[in-house]
C-alpha cells in the first residue's frame, strides 16, 4: 500500500482528495503547510508528496526543495495559478510532476497512479541502523559517519551491529563473546573491552560526537543513543 502525504491549507480540498485516494487503497496523511509537511514527510516517509505551492509558513517551492535534498520521493506540486513561472519554478526544484487548479480529484489520483508506475530512480540503499551522523548497513557490512566510509575490522562491524540492534540493552562480556565469538573465542574476556575502545576511537576520529556506546560499570557496555 503506498503512502500519499498531501500538504494544502484548504481543508476541503484535502478532504476530497483524501476521500478518493483512500478509496483507491492508499495510505493518507496531510498537513497544512510547509513546515508540518515536512516534518511528516521526515516522520512518515510517504511515497507520494502532494504540495501546494501557496502555503503559510513554508511555502511548497522550498518545502520540494527540502524534500528533495534528502529523498527520491516523488512529488506533485498544487497551484492556482496557471502560469509558466510557477511550473517552472516548481519543476526546476525537482517536482515530478505539476496540477493546475481547480481539478478533480480523480485526475490527481490517475497521476499519483502514474507515477508510481514509472521506473523509479535508482535508489541509494537505506540503512539498517541509523544515530545522528552514524549509519550502519548490515547486508553490505558497511559503516559511515555523515556519510564518509569507516574502516572496521569484522569484530568492530559485529560489535557495533549488536549494540544498535538492541539499543539500550546492557551487554555482560559474556553476552558478546556469545554473540559475537560463538565458540571460537579463546581470549580472556578483557579482549572485548580492546575491541570495544577500538570500535570507539575510530567512530570519534570520524567526526561522531559523543559516543553513544557506553561503559555499565561493573557489567558490560550499552547503546545509549539518548545520552
Amino acid at each position: 500500500m503506498s503512502h500519499i502525504l498531501i500538504a494544502d491549507d484548504d481543508a476541503d480540498l484535502v478532504e476530497g482528495l483524501r476521500w478518493y485516494l483512500e478509496a483507491e487503497g492508499f495510505k493518507v496523511t496531510s498537513a497544512n503547510n510547509g513546515k508540518s509537511a515536512l516534518e511528516a514527510f521526515r516522520t512518515e516517509k510517504p511515497d507520494v508528496v502532494i504540495l501546494d505551492i501557496m502555503m503559510p509558513e513554508m511555502d511548497g517551492v522550498e518545502a520540494c526543495r527540502a524534500i528533495r535534498a534528502e529523498s527520491d520521493a516523488y512529488v506533485m506540486m498544487l497551484s492556482a495559478r496557471d502560469g509558466e513561472i510557477d511550473k517552472v519554478r516548481a519543476l526546476t526544484t525537482g517536482a515530478d510532476d505539476y496540477v493546475t487548479k481547480p481539478f478533480h480529484a480523480t485526475e490527481v489520483v490517475a497521476r499519483i497512479q502514474a507515477l508510481l508506475r514509472r521506473t523509479r530512480r535508482a535508489e541509494q540503499p537505506r540503512p539498517n541502523y541509523k544515530w545522528n551522523t552514524l549509519e550502519v548497513f548490515v547486508d553490505e557490512r558497511r559503516v559511515s559517519v555523515s556519510g564518509a566510509p569507516i574502516e572496521l575490522t569484522a569484530m568492530e562491524f559485529d560489535l557495533l551491529a549488536a549494540f544498535m540492534r538492541r539499543p539500550h540493552y546492557v551487554f555482560t562480556r559474556e553476552k558478546l563473546v556469545e554473540i559475537i565469538w560463538n565458540d571460537e573465542f579463546y581470549g580472556e574476556l578483557r579482549l572485548v573491552d580492546n575491541h570495544v575502545y577500538r570500535l570507539r576511537e575510530k567512530l570519534t576520529a570520524a567526526g561522531l560526537e559523543n559516543c553513544p556506546i557506553a561503559t555499565v560499570r561493573g557489567v558490560g557496555y550499552a547503546f545509549r543513543p539518548e545520552d
